[in-house]
């Protein structure tokens, strides 16, 4: 017996040193195997915790534990900075008596202790876990057969099952983030535990899941924000007839929860499902706790109740040629909802709606909201949808209602902002996807009314307040008719009516929208709804970059008319009185057809056009009427006038004038001075230029001895019943001559200046009597005669007139006895001379302008022939790509969710 005892000693000291000492000795080798492995499959970075790498047979004894602490994958190149995974404890249990039979590995338990894992997605497209190692030798239609082949093989000589019967993961987070489209998702507080025992052949599956913060956004937007999802779902597994069927189950997102009951069979080739769906506990406030993240702001303080009703069911066989019909229905009685701040609530809401996609035949779908219905705070609305057949959308719509402004913003407060009124609708719309198609929009029975009552509506960009005290429209299938329009803004008024054409075309297929609206107005103060804004501002907010700005396009598919009559319009230091005219939208364009006003004691009458078709710079081509303008009141008011003729600053006096301009505008909306063509007459009735640099220069040269001129008054420039004929090219004014009176003497001007200010003009002063001139002049003529004294009682003197207008030359050219080329020829003949010259001028830039027409029209056309053969080609390649996919996707649509499916549940050998 001794010795039956020291041997059973011993075997037990034995036993207990080979648990102890195995998992040591094997330690390295089993290191060492997981480090080659991962290193060999993995464009990664694997790091762990080498000290707390242990396997034991103590911890689970008889079972053996593989454990591994702070494990982790780190990307590479771009993704070096970025943990994929990271692990805090990762253990997995095994059975070892079933390591040894050989015929069943069971796996006890496996566990994720703190799993963390980043999905990143950059803007071209690589992911961070696109890891994997490609194997070369795979690459080939050879080896590929041969290991498919290989594979064959091994899966039919082998016999050998994995079960696992339990797995954890514990206080785990996802989170995924692609730049590339703009989404972000989160998981965060993860656990899920599950449990079933694989290697039996019918078992049950039970599973459970905790996600204490699930969210979703995209494009910036939350539209899933820290919802809770919840879990619990039991399958009975029976993997030799592969169908698998709903025991006790439920799953939640916050308070929405739903329950399935039924079974999923997949016998061969095909998908065989018969399940029935339906909501437990559900209510009104369960549907609200489901509102996108980025609403729910506004539910605080938000209660609500009412009865929910869901239910519904997917039945049938899916494969290439069938799909299972699937139903829901949703249904909402007696609800109610309250702002705990305003006691107005939305109350008796009652919504009936369901979903049928009863076959693969698109046309037999349909969704409805048969009804929908609630008061708010007594004001009834109404409203339903019928909406079916995929291939050629039906649809039956009709809203009916009132709505109080002001209590619908004490439901959904608007900071900022207020805004009253009613609004009293009615709208019944039918038809077919085909009608709209064949551009039949007729036959589309859409009719309806709006009436609006004591509408207002103020903000910090419009202070003054909008409001409409009464305004009435109505519809059908082909116009709009707005009936009547009384609005005011500030101190303006606005009284509209007319009718809109063709505006289902135009919002469903782009064609052209027409109509005509007529306003009338007492008084349009467009300073109103301008900001205000002091100097300092300004000078920040000014873009230094002004392609940054954009003109405004007009587009190409409205064909408008607005008749206008306005008795008043102020615009910045502008009033405008007596307004009328019309103004066409149509083909790209702003038409000014006959637009009459008053403005600065004159009288404008103004026809023209705002062209943007196909334009980078918009083009503007206008015709002018103006009548008894103060020429001092034009300079202050006009830029262009302030541009070209400065020296109207000085000029006192009123002028009549008919001319046409045209040019193009820039990205801040204002003319290109050196693109301005303009042509026309000056009527000047009477003028005196009496200061200035001009002047003053004038008077040093020909400063007139006493008795030229009768009295200082004389000595001015002034013109009296002249028609003077101008013309703006290429950033030239041109001037032909005209007479006026210097000092009293008759004279004639002409020549030209440009933007910038450098003058080129001359003038003849005629018949000066020759005791009269200054001795500038005196001086100046005896350098021209060579010291010979002239004949004559009176002369004529030639100035050339140049510099800019901020320092002026005037030069003697010439003189001439007076009389001395036959009496006024002298003064024809001047003005032939000038004539010919601007006439040179003009030619030249003339010329410019067409070369730089044509060399433009060259690069559009180049650009345009570019941008046609690249967006062909881009064409041509998304479709080739698209077909590609297309075919792809079908060829493997039909297997995709079996094979999924057996691959994580068929046993090997089976």
């Amino acid at each position: 017996m001794k010795k039956i005892l020291v041997a059973f000693g011993v075997v037990v000291f034995l036993l207990i040193l080979a648990i102890i000492a195995l998992p040591i000795l094997f330690k390295d080798d089993i290191q060492k195997a997981v480090d080659e492995t991962m290193d060999e499959s993995l464009n990664a970075k694997v790091f762990y915790d080498t000290e707390e790498f242990s396997l034991s047979l103590i911890k689970n004894f008889p079972d053996v534990t593989l454990s591994i602490s702070d494990f982790g994958v780190v990307g590479i190149e771009d993704f070096s900075q970025d943990t994929l995974v990271s692990v805090q404890k990762f253990e997995v249990t095994i059975d070892l008596m079933s390591v040894l039979s050989g015929d069943q590995i069971k796996v006890e338990e496996i566990l994720l202790n703190q799993p963390k894992i980043f999905v990143l997605v950059l803007e071209n497209g690589n992911a961070n876990y696109d890891i994997a190692k490609e194997s070369p030798e795979s690459d080939t239609p050879e080896n590929q057969e041969n290991e498919a082949s290989d594979s064959e093989a091994s899966s039919e000589s082998s016999t050998v099952n994995v079960g696992i019967e339990r797995w954890a993961i514990e206080d785990g987070s996802v989170v995924y983030l692609d730049q590339s489209s703009n989404i972000y998702a989160s998981l965060l507080g993860l656990n899920h535990e599950g449990s079933g025992d694989f290697t039996l052949d019918i078992f049950d599956l039970t599973t459970k899941t905790v996600i204490e913060s699930v969210s979703l956004g995209y494009d910036d937007v939350d539209y899933m924000s820290s919802k809770r999802f919840e879990a619990d779902i039991t399958l009975n597994m029976n993997l030799p007839e592969m169908e698998f069927t709903f025991k006790e189950n439920r799953v939640a997102l916050n308070d929405f929860a739903i329950e399935a009951d039924g079974y999923l069979k997949m016998p061969d080739e095909d998908i065989v499902m018969d399940v029935k769906f339906g909501g437990n506990d559900i209510s009104l406030k369960s549907i609200l706790s489901l509102i996108p993240g980025v609403y729910q702001e506004y539910l605080s303080g938000v209660t609500a109740s009412g009865e929910i009703n869901f239910d519904g069911l997917v039945s049938g066989t899916y494969n290439e040629n069938s799909m299972p019909k699937v139903s829901a229905n949703l249904s909402v009685s007696n609800g109610s909802i309250s702002y705990s701040e305003f006691n107005i609530p939305m109350e008796q809401i009652n919504i009936e709606t369901n979903f049928d996609y009863p076959s693969a035949d698109l046309s037999e779908t349909s969704f409805n909201v048969n009804k929908f219905s609630m008061l708010v705070d007594g004001e009834e609305l109404s409203s339903y949808l019928k909406f079916r057949d995929l291939e050629n959308y039906t649809w039956d719509f009709g809203f009916e209602g009132n709505a109080d402004l002001e209590k619908i913003t004490k439901i959904v407060p608007l900071d900022g902002m207020t805004l009253k009124g009613k609004i009293n609708a009615a709208l019944s719309s039918s038809g077919q996807m085909s009608i709209v198609e064949a551009e039949q929009y007729e036959q589309l029975p859409t009719s309806g009314s709006l009436t609006v009552d004591g509408f207002y509506f103020e903000s910090a960009d419009l202070p003054n307040g909008f409001s409409i005290a009464k305004a009435q429209m109505g519809f059908n299938p082909s116009e709009i008719t707005l009936d009547q329009f009384d609005a005011a803004a500030g101190k303006s008024d606005f009284k509209l009516n007319g009718s809109v054409k063709n505006y289902l075309g135009f919002a469903l297929n782009e064609e052209v929208l027409s109509g005509s609206l007529s306003l009338n107005s007492d008084l349009i103060d467009i300073n109103e709804f301008m900001p205000e804004t002091d100097s300092s501002e300004l000078e920040e907010e000014i873009p230094t970059d002004t392609t940054a700005l954009e003109v405004v396009r007009i587009p190409e598919n409205i064909d408008f008319s607005f008749n206008s009559a306005i008795d008043k319009m102020v615009y910045t230091n502008l009033e405008i009185s007596n307004f009328e005219g019309r103004v066409i939208i149509r083909d790209g364009a702003i038409i000014l057809d006959e637009n009459s006003f008053n403005l600065l004691d004159g009288t404008f009458s103004l026809s023209g056009s705002y062209d943007t078709k196909g334009l980078e710079e918009p083009k503007y081509d206008l015709g002018f009427d103006v009548k008894d303008l103060s020429i001092a009141s034009a300079f202050e008011s006009f830029s262009t006038v302030q541009e070209f003729v400065p020296i109207a600053k000085q000029v006192t006096g009123k002028f009549s004038t008919n001319f046409n301009v045209n040019g193009l505008l820039g990205n801040d909306m204002m003319p290109l001075m050196d693109k301005i063509n303009l042509e026309g007459l000056v009527n000047v009735a009477q003028a005196a230029l009496t200061g200035g640099e001009f002047s003053t220069k004038l008077n040093s040269l020909a400063a007139f001895k006493s008795g030229a001129a009768s009295s200082d008054s004389d000595k001015s420039i002034s013109i009296k019943d002249v028609l003077i004929k101008t013309e703006i090219k290429d950033g030239h004014l041109f001037v032909e001559p005209f007479d006026l009176e210097v000092n009293g003497q008759k004279a004639t001007l002409g020549g030209s200046n440009t933007l910038d200010g450098q003058l080129s003009y001359s003038m003849l002063i005629k018949e000066i009597p020759t005791g009269a001139i200054g001795s500038a002049l005196n001086s100046a003529v005896s350098s021209l005669t060579g010291g010979t004294n002239l004949i004559s009682d009176k002369i004529d003197i030639d100035l050339g007139i140049g510099g800019t207008y901020d320092d002026v030359k005037v030069s003697l050219l010439s003189t001439s006895p007076s009389g001395s080329t036959g009496g006024s020829s002298a003064s024809a003949a001047f003005k032939e001379q000038i004539t010919s010259k601007v006439d040179d001028e003009k030619a030249k830039a003339e010329a410019k302008i067409a070369e730089e027409k044509a060399r433009a029209e060259a690069k559009a056309k180049a650009a345009a022939d570019s941008a046609k053969a690249v967006l062909s080609a881009k064409k041509k390649a998304t479709q080739d790509s698209i077909n590609a996919a297309v075919a792809a996707q079908k060829k493997k649509a039909a297997e995709s969710a079996k094979n999924k499916v057996k691959k994580l549940f068929k046993k090997k050998g089976n």
